[in-house]
């Protein structure tokens, strides 16, 4: 069975609408607000799926001021917000402190606190994650921003479970969180972070070097040494992380071929299917072609149409689904330490 699926995509609405349709998707978080001299009404697109009891989106937006102010937190539950900027970024006041977040940075918002930003256009990752299923973190323990390490390791995460999500079965659903659970206490609420044990050091390395290959999927030759270098760490070091998977070679042929996959299934989309392809490192379209179908059992072009048919048959999702989830998943709550 398919996991549920999150599609508010205001595009080619008119202004009216898609301010109403976007205000409503956000209203157990904020409230946008226009903030630059024409006054035109903010909107935005979101894209993404709830994964049990975490949502994971790709959101869109123009520019715009965000507030949540005490009447909105005493009547909306107090999830943890993670907010990974690809592009733009926003300043103000997040998770009781003055911030300022750029395009590659992670911002931290505690839902207990206020917040008070002014947003550029941009282009975003967001997972949403109850505080109870992080064992309860007491307002004002969270710092808005994170440590190089830990910010880097954070992106690469969100960025893994997006891609994952877009065609995660449910059955893989419960342990996709208690993972992901596991993985954000570690990140967030353990002091000294640095002496983790060999198995989550191996398992952080293989984030970093992910995210070091999805972030240079353009490259045709994307050798060992690369990746060393890039790491900062001994091939050795990274033969043996890539060991379990197959080797490095293997590894990233296969995320070029789930990248273009995950690019053909998203409905903001636009490149043809050859740059696309290009894009991502192949330099021969041929190869691609039959790569692509010895992967998926299909060729790229019958997968794109199948998935540009079924996003025009998709209805905007109801934004009362995404408010539903943020009251029940708190009325649920988890077992501190779960």
């Amino acid at each position: 069975m398919a996991i549920p699926r999150l599609y508010y995509v205001t595009t080619g609405l008119d202004p009216e609408t898609a301010f109403a349709t976007w205000s409503a998707v956000l209203s157990p978080l904020f409230e946008p607000r226009p903030w630059t001299r024409s006054k035109k009404l903010p909107a935005g697109s979101a894209n993404g799926a709830i994964l049990g009891d975490m949502i994971i989106a790709k959101v869109a937006f123009a520019p715009q001021a965000f507030v949540r102010d005490a009447q909105r937190i005493a009547v909306t539950p107090d999830h943890i917000l993670l907010h990974l900027y690809m592009s733009g970024g926003f300043n103000g006041m997040i998770s009781g402190e003055q911030a300022s977040i750029g395009p590659g940075r992670v911002a931290v918002i505690d839902l207990a606190h206020e917040v008070r930003t002014r947003a550029y256009a941009s282009n975003t990752l967001s997972l949403i994650v109850p505080r109870a299923l992080l064992g309860g973190i007491v307002p004002g323990t969270l710092k808005p921003r994170l440590d190089p390490l830990r910010n880097d390791l954070l992106a690469a995460y969100m960025r893994s479970l997006q891609e994952r999500s877009t065609q995660m079965s449910e059955d893989e659903v419960e342990g996709t969180v208690s993972d992901a659970a596991d993985f954000l206490r570690r990140l967030l609420i353990k002091p000294d972070f640095t002496s983790r044990n060999a198995q989550d050091a191996d398992d952080d390395l293989l984030s970093l070097a992910e995210a070091a290959i999805r972030d240079n999927l353009a490259i045709g030759k994307l050798s060992p040494e690369f990746l060393a270098e890039k790491l900062r760490i001994s091939r050795a070091s990274l033969y043996r992380v890539f060991a379990p998977h197959g080797g490095i070679m293997r590894y990233v042929q296969e995320r070029r071929l789930i990248a273009v996959r995950a690019a053909l299934s998203d409905p903001l989309e636009t490149r043809k299917l050859s740059r696309i392809a290009a894009d991502l490192g192949f330099n021969s379209e041929a190869h691609f072609s039959r790569a692509f179908r010895q992967r998926f059992g299909t060729t790229a072009s019958e997968y794109r149409r199948e998935q540009m048919e079924a996003s025009a048959q998709t209805q905007l999702t109801s934004p009362e689904v995404v408010n539903r989830w943020w009251v029940e998943v708190a009325a649920r709550g988890h077992p501190t330490g779960a």
